[in-house]
């Protein structure tokens, strides 16, 4: 006959590979699943105007204007694992001294049990679009919505020419 300490040897065990069978099927659950919602972001007036800048001894910037609207149904990101989402909007655009410049312009924080429907309209960048010189005027300037859930990212990309012929690319 077994001991008493190896009856409860054998039970800790048993109990710790369910245990470990349960966390891998967990896993499993959100492991495969295909993240992705649709997004659709117009952007309404684009102006550029060279400003003052503060930040250095550089004189005047290119700052950017806009406004653009958000339409976004989230509910399918959100499952027993995503207990937030952080959605971020940056414009994304290539001047002759820098190969990428990203510039958030606009975040937003989903918990869960909130409304996951984003129909916002006429928003204004809540973060200032400066660029380090005067490369805005001239470029195309690449907007793109993100959303993490865990690790994944949904990207939508729009692009719109500042001060120029508007164009458009999805």
């Amino acid at each position: 006959m077994n001991s008493l300490l190896s009856r409860l040897n054998s039970l800790f065990a048993f109990t710790l590979t369910v245990m470990a069978c349960l966390t891998f099927g967990c896993f499993l659950s959100t492991a495969f699943k295909e993240y992705g919602a649709p997004v659709h972001i117009a952007i309404g007036r684009v102006s550029v105007k060279n400003m003052e800048d503060f930040t250095g001894p550089k004189g005047k910037s290119d700052l950017g204007f806009l406004t653009f609207d958000v339409r976004a149904d989230l509910d399918s990101l959100f499952n027993w694992n995503v207990k937030q989402l952080f959605l971020y909007l940056t414009a994304e655009y290539t001047t002759k001294n820098n190969a990428i410049n990203q510039v958030v312009l606009w975040d937003k924080i989903i918990l869960r049990g909130e409304n996951t429907t984003i129909n916002l309209k006429g928003l204004r960048p809540k973060y200032f679009f400066f660029d380090d010189g005067n490369g805005l005027r001239i470029m195309v300037v690449g907007l793109v919505h993100e959303s993490q859930a865990r690790q994944h990212k949904e990207t939508v990309e729009i692009r719109r020419a500042l001060g120029g012929a508007h164009t458009s690319a999805m």
